[in-house]
C-alpha cells in the first residue's frame, strides 16, 4: 500500500451532510484509493445548503461526492441528471462530476441488495418486511422490486406508509404495507426477510428494537441496516432465535463499494474496505 502524495494531479471526491464528522466513509475511501494507488482523497464536508456545494463541485473541479442527509432529495434539484433508478427513488446519494456535468446516483437499495445476496442465493419471489418508511426504506423497496420480491412496507404514521406504497405501486410487482403495531404471528409467519430501516436500535439507544422479538423464528433472514453498534439489540435476538443475520456494516459497505466503481470505473478492493469499517465499527 503507497504513501498517500499529494500534488498538482490529486483528484477530490468528499461527503456533503449535516453531522459528518463522525462519517466512516473518507477512512473506507481513502484506504480503497491507496490500495489502487488511484492519486485521489476524500473529505469530509458540511455545507450550509447542498445548492452552494454543488456549485463547489462545478468550480473547484471535485470529482464525486457522497451525499447524506439532509439533502439526497434536495439535491436532485441542482444537478444536471440523475440515473433512471435514483430518479425513480427521488434520493441520491453518489455525485459524478464529469467536465463539469454533474449526474447523481443511488447505491444504497444496490448496497442493500448486494448485501442480502451474500447470503441468498435467490431473491426472487421471497416475501420481504420492510420496517420504515424513510429514504433508505424507499431506496431499498425500489431496489428489491426489480429483483421480483413481494414488499410489505411497515410503519409508525399511516400517511407516511401509504404515500411509499402508492408510489410503489406504479412499478409492476406485489406491494402491500401495514402498520408496525399491527405485524402478527400469523403475518410474520409467512415472510422471509425482515429489514430493518428505521433508526429504532442505534446508539446510544441501543437497547430498543423495532418490534417484539417473540415474532421471530428461525426461518427468518434478519437484516438490520443500523451498523453502530455492529450487532443490534434486533440482530441479538434474531441470532439467538436461529434466524441468518445481516448486520448494518455490509450495506454500509456494499453501497460504498458501488460509489468506487461508479467514479473510478476500476473494482473496489471490498476486503480493504470491509477491514476499515471493521477497525472502526463499535463491535457491541
Amino acid at each position: 500500500m503507497h504513501n498517500l502524495r499529494i500534488d498538482s494531479h490529486t483528484e477530490l471526491y468528499c461527503i456533503f451532510g449535516r453531522a459528518v464528522s463522525h462519517s466512516l466513509s473518507p477512512r473506507m475511501h481513502n484506504a480503497a484509493f491507496r490500495a489502487t494507488e488511484r492519486n485521489a482523497v476524500y473529505l469530509a464536508f458540511q455545507p450550509e445548503s447542498i445548492a452552494h456545494a454543488v456549485d463547489a463541485m462545478r468550480s473547484l473541479k471535485i470529482s464525486g461526492a457522497s451525499v447524506t442527509m439532509p439533502f439526497k432529495e434536495e439535491v436532485l434539484q441542482y444537478i444536471d441528471e440523475a440515473d433512471p433508478l435514483a430518479e425513480k427513488i427521488a434520493s441520491v446519494n453518489t455525485l459524478v462530476n464529469t467536465e463539469n456535468r454533474i449526474k447523481g446516483f443511488n447505491t444504497d437499495g444496490i448496497g442493500a441488495l448486494m448485501a442480502l445476496q451474500q447470503q441468498i442465493k435467490s431473491l426472487n419471489r421471497s416475501r420481504v418486511l420492510i420496517l420504515g418508511n424513510g429514504g433508505a426504506a424507499r431506496a431499498i423497496a425500489w431496489t428489491l422490486l426489480f429483483e421480483g420480491v413481494a414488499i410489505t412496507i411497515a410503519g409508525r404514521n399511516i400517511h407516511r406508509v401509504t404515500s411509499l406504497l402508492e408510489d410503489l405501486k406504479r412499478e409492476k410487482g406485489e406491494v402491500t404495507s401495514l402498520l408496525i403495531s399491527d405485524i402478527s404471528r400469523e403475518f410474520i409467519a409467512n415472510i422471509d426477510i425482515i429489514i430493518n430501516t428505521t433508526p429504532v436500535g442505534m446508539m446510544p439507544d441501543s437497547e430498543h428494537m423495532p418490534i417484539d422479538g417473540e415474532l421471530l423464528n428461525e426461518r427468518h433472514v434478519v437484516f438490520d441496516i443500523v451498523y453502530q453498534p455492529h450487532m443490534t439489540r434486533l440482530l441479538q435476538t434474531a441470532q439467538k432465535k436461529g434466524c441468518k443475520i445481516i448486520a448494518g456494516a455490509e450495506m454500509l459497505l456494499y453501497q460504498g463499494v458501488k460509489q468506487f466503481e461508479i467514479w473510478t470505473g476500476n473494482r473496489a478492493p471490498i476486503d480493504v474496505m470491509r477491514q476499515i469499517l471493521e477497525e472502526n465499527i463499535h463491535t457491541s
